[in-house]
């Protein structure tokens, strides 16, 4: 290829330094680095959010096609029919009248959080505002199929995505099957690429009082849809903004039991992302029996919980644009997740909820990393393995091996 890799660092690092805003810099998108990581092959995505992972071009074109959509003057997505708000319009009027993407891009992403304004409320408005993206089978499954076509346009042929089964059984039941009938059309055009659910629950006001009804939920959903002989349901999670929400305390007992009732189910859960001091919530996930730690990412405070997560070999999901987007860390070079890399404990790069946060998914997340923490060739390839030696299809899984044969087999690396 003859593509000289440290040249294409130090000539990105010349404009953006380490610290690129992947929401305001948008030439990061035509330089050669990101050119060349688009095209890498990345293994999976073992962090990304449901219904969250369009990027908003794309976002916006997937409302454009279902008219049975419409937005309120709130930029609120509401399904169709009676109720909705006056002044809603479809997505196809909303540009019609003058509307682009930029100002979905405003009022949809955290670019358009107001000043002096919480983040954090803003964001999760914003899954308030676009929570209607997938509420019936055919959305859900339109919606997944572009997704994969996605994903699989920037060397991606694994993901795991950290979605809810709202509703009843029977509601859960029809979601998990319409992502299953996405991937099962999708492999019409790759037959290699595989898709899998780590089922979520809350700890906030709103989500705890369903939490219960969600892990039934997705235990149904569990027993209920397979691929072929594989779980499509392969671990549970916990989510929302943990400094402000329940602890995971009051959830552990309850975990406990659902992972000891549930042989093969794998353990993810958000913890530690937030800057202070006295947030515990690592050290009860640990207590959890986690098998992996989403984002982790104030775990340096805690030298006793970090020796922890390296004897135990427990891998971290590191979000590099999320952690910009929502504060956590303004310049990849300060993130601490490169010292967690350094000393042993297994990093795998994930997405968290791209199309609120970026233009594109996970290459920029690569990115960010390879630039602020100045990894080498073989260090990054031996990153992208880790998705997939991470993930959560069983050991002896059919499609792992093959995942990790495509991988093993790719000469991407090798061509420079």
């Amino acid at each position: 290829m003859g593509v000289d890799f440290e040249k294409l660092k130090a000539d990105f690092r010349a404009v953006y330094g380490t610290a690129p805003d992947f929401l305001r810099d948008r030439g990061i998108y035509d330089t050669p680095l990101y050119k060349f990581l688009e095209a890498m092959p990345k293994g999976g995505d073992l962090h990304v959010h449901a219904d969250a992972a369009l990027p908003m071009d794309q976002h916006v074109e997937f409302l454009k096609d279902h008219p049975e959509l419409l937005i309120t003057p709130e930029w609120q997505i509401r399904y169709a029919g009676p109720g909705a708000p006056y002044g809603s319009r479809t997505m196809a009027e909303c540009l019609a009248d003058g509307l682009t993407v930029e100002d979905f891009r405003r009022e949809w992403t955290v670019l358009g959080c107001p000043e002096g304004e919480y983040l954090w409320d803003w964001f999760e408005g914003i899954f308030t505002r676009c929570g209607a993206v997938c509420c019936t089978p055919p959305l859900v499954k339109d919606y997944y199929l572009r997704v994969m076509r996605c994903y699989h346009s920037c060397g991606v042929e694994y993901v795991e995505l950290k979605s809810p089964f709202f509703g009843t059984r029977e509601d859960a039941l029809a979601r998990g099957r319409a992502l299953m009938e996405a991937l099962e059309e999708f492999r019409r055009e790759d037959p290699l690429f595989v898709l899998r659910v780590v089922a979520c629950g809350g700890k906030n006001d709103v989500w705890d009082p369903l939490f219960d009804t969600l892990m039934d939920n997705a235990l149904y959903v569990r027993e209920q849809v397979k691929d072929g002989d594989e779980d499509f349901v392969v671990g549970i999670d916990i989510v929302n903004d943990e400094d402000r929400s329940y602890s995971l305390s009051r959830y552990e007992e309850r975990v406990r039991k659902i992972i000891a009732s549930n042989p093969g189910l794998g353990l993810s859960l958000h913890a530690g992302e937030s800057l202070r001091g006295e947030n515990r919530e690592i050290e009860i996930a640990l207590r959890c029996g986690i098998d992996r730690l989403g984002h982790g990412f104030n775990l340096y405070r805690y030298p006793e919980l970090r020796e922890e997560v390296l004897r135990r070999g427990i891998c971290m999901e590191i979000c590099p644009v999320s952690n910009r987007a929502l504060g956590y860390c303004s310049d990849f070079s300060q993130h601490p997740a490169n010292a967690y890399r350094k000393a042993g404990i297994p990093i795998v790069i994930c997405s968290d909820d791209p199309a609120y946060q970026s233009f594109s998914i996970l290459t920029g997340d690569y990115l960010a990393v390879v630039v602020g923490w100045d990894l080498s060739l073989e260090e990054l390839k031996a990153m992208c393995r880790a998705s997939l030696e991470h993930s959560f299809l069983s050991a002896n899984s059919p499609r792992r091996a093959a995942l990790l044969d495509w991988f093993n087999k790719n000469d991407y690396f090798c061509r420079i």
